[in-house]
């Protein structure tokens, strides 16, 4: 049997792009398909993606998955003891995939045909050119994106002065890649919840 630190150490080399995981720390002998694939650091886990996740599934039909990059581009690199926390937060029948793929370039690459479901501010993080290589454009993200069959389901939010709901503006897109993105309305999906806020209630 997959042992969670031998899979750990495994990505950590290189030698293992990614692997599916349970609350238990149980290594999943499972495949990622017809995937609607929630991304973060799930630090903690909150009412707010599940239901989120279950939402996009059901409209999608696509089976869950979230999804943890051990690398990513805002924050510090989570090791092994800091994950395995996070994990045990997870309800057991949950699926959860562990990467290194902190761009969603790599994610489609990993995961064809799936549904990258992501919140408001990831979204402004995906338009953002600043976040690129140096010598890539969103034409290029967006091309993969489009070639692997992928797309981003994106959730909405309160903005800061809690006043406005806010979601993607997508004007500025052409036609070719606004196609690539699904704005979920505020009628149809909405959760004023955050990690960091329930970080503050636990504490």
């Amino acid at each position: 049997m997959k042992s969670f630190i031998d899979q750990i150490k495994l990505l950590s080399y290189g030698e293992l792009d990614y692997f599916i995981v349970d609350s238990n720390l149980k290594v999943l002998d499972c495949v990622v398909e017809n995937a609607a694939i929630l991304s973060g650091s799930f630090n903690p886990i909150h009412h707010g993606h599940r239901k989120l996740l279950d939402y996009c599934s059901k409209k999608y039909d696509k089976n869950k998955y979230y999804e943890i990059s051990l690398l990513n581009v805002d924050k510090p690199e989570i090791i092994s003891d800091d994950l395995s926390t996070r994990l045990k937060k997870f309800s057991e029948d949950e699926k959860i995939i562990i990467t290194k793929s902190s761009k969603f370039v790599e994610k489609a690459t990993l995961f064809p045909n799936s549904y990258f479901v992501i919140g408001y501010d990831t979204g402004l993080r995906i338009l953002d050119e600043s976040y690129l290589n140096k010598g890539e454009s969103l034409d290029d993200l967006f091309s993969l994106i489009d070639q692997k069959k992928c797309k981003f389901i994106v959730a909405g939010r309160i903005d800061v002065t809690g006043k406005e709901f806010d979601n993607l503006k997508l004007e500025n897109l052409s036609f070719t890649h606004k196609n690539l993105f699904d704005l979920i309305e505020e009628k149809d999906f909405r959760e004023d919840v955050s990690s960091t806020e329930k970080r503050r209630q636990d504490n």
